[in-house]
Formats: C-alpha cells, sequence, structure tokens
C-alpha cells in the first residue's frame, strides 16, 4: 500500500516538476526535504495546517509548483500511520523523481 500511494505521489511530483536534466537532481532533493519536513512536523506534535504553513515558509526559492506539491503532501502525509513515517517516505520520492 505505502509503495503504490509512493508510486502514485511520484507520478504527480514528476508531472508537477518538468525539470531540466542538471536542475532535475536539486528538484528532487527538494522534494524528499519537503517530506521529510513534514514528517517532523507532524512527530512533533503539529497538526496538518500548522505543519504546511511552517513548511511553506522554510523552502527555499519557492515556485507556484512547490507550494502546490507542499500542500499535496501534507495532505497525503497525515493520512499515513505513524509507524510508516520514515527515511523511506523521503528516499522513496527521491528516487522515483530522479527516475523520471
Amino acid at each position: 500500500m505505502l509503495r503504490t500511494s509512493l508510486a502514485i505521489l511520484a507520478l504527480t511530483v514528476s508531472l508537477t516538476f518538468p525539470a531540466m536534466a542538471q536542475d532535475k537532481e536539486a528538484e528532487c532533493l527538494k522534494i524528499g526535504q519537503i517530506a521529510t519536513d513534514i514528517m517532523a512536523e507532524r512527530k512533533n506534535g503539529a497538526n496538518d495546517r500548522q505543519a504546511e504553513r511552517r513548511v511553506l515558509r522554510n523552502i527555499p526559492n519557492m515556485s507556484k509548483n512547490d507550494e502546490v506539491l507542499a500542500v499535496n503532501l501534507v495532505s497525503w502525509i497525515y493520512t499515513l500511520p505513524a509507524e510508516q513515517l520514515t527515511p523511506e517516505v523521503s528516499n522513496t520520492l527521491y528516487q522515483t523523481c530522479l527516475s523520471q
């Protein structure tokens, strides 16, 4: 279930970021970091709205695509069971982004 959800989300991410090859790794790292930040907010007790605001404030050089992605990631990450909030989420998003 987690892998299927990640694959669907990664497809959405890849369509959101039509980055050039040289910028792709930076964008993929940004996606992984956004997911990591959201999970940290959730683990620290923030509700989804608080996490969204805090994460959006901390995205460097935020584009509209970054904002849309972060909002969708917050919604998705807050539906995951707590035991699935692991580095695997960010790593899988990063790797899937690179492979697109």
